[in-house]
């Protein structure tokens, strides 16, 4: 279990894959029924335990070493488990960054996408007073202005890191 929850850490530090969230997922799965099989079974060491000492069938160290055996395991099982939820943390945490940085590109993309939009559509108004209404080349005009303030957004926000 140690060798997992060592190749689910390193797992969780580079990549968020999920053949290793699935080995995560079945790492707390076995932890879980053997945590529980352990707690299950205190009490039945603890009366062997005490049948043990009634009947003087065995020697007191044997008695100590197998409680201790017994709490070494159960310590040993919380440890893990402990160490498989920060690393479940981990994984979140990846999962949450990942997602952020790809709202900010796509929140980045939509803004300057929307800038030359915002202007072909007042320019397509039916109304009257647009400069370059009666002039030949007042389409151009308008699509050059609008693909100018989208490059000028998109380096300010490359510039800011929203564009990576």
């Amino acid at each position: 279990m140690k060798q997992q929850l060592d190749q689910l850490d390193h797992a969780a530090r580079t990549t968020t894959k999920t053949k290793s969230l699935k080995e995560a997922t079945d790492l707390t799965r076995t932890l879980v029924y053997f945590n529980h099989t352990m707690d299950d079974q205190v009490s039945s060491i603890e009366a062997l335990t005490d049948f043990l000492k009634e009947q003087h069938s065995a020697n007191s160290i044997f008695i100590i070493d197998l409680l201790l055996s017994q709490r070494r395991i159960t310590k040993k099982i919380k440890v893990y488990r402990d160490l498989l939820e920060s690393i479940n943390g981990l994984f979140s945490a990846m999962m949450d960054n990942h997602l952020n940085n790809l709202m900010k590109y796509l929140d980045s993309i939509a803004l300057i996408i929307s800038i030359p939009a915002l202007i072909s559509g007042i320019w397509g108004m039916n109304v009257g007073g647009l400069p370059g209404k009666d002039n030949e080349f007042g389409f151009l005009w308008v699509i050059l202005f609008g693909a100018a303030l989208a490059i000028i957004s998109a380096l300010f926000l490359r510039k800011k890191n929203y564009l990576k």
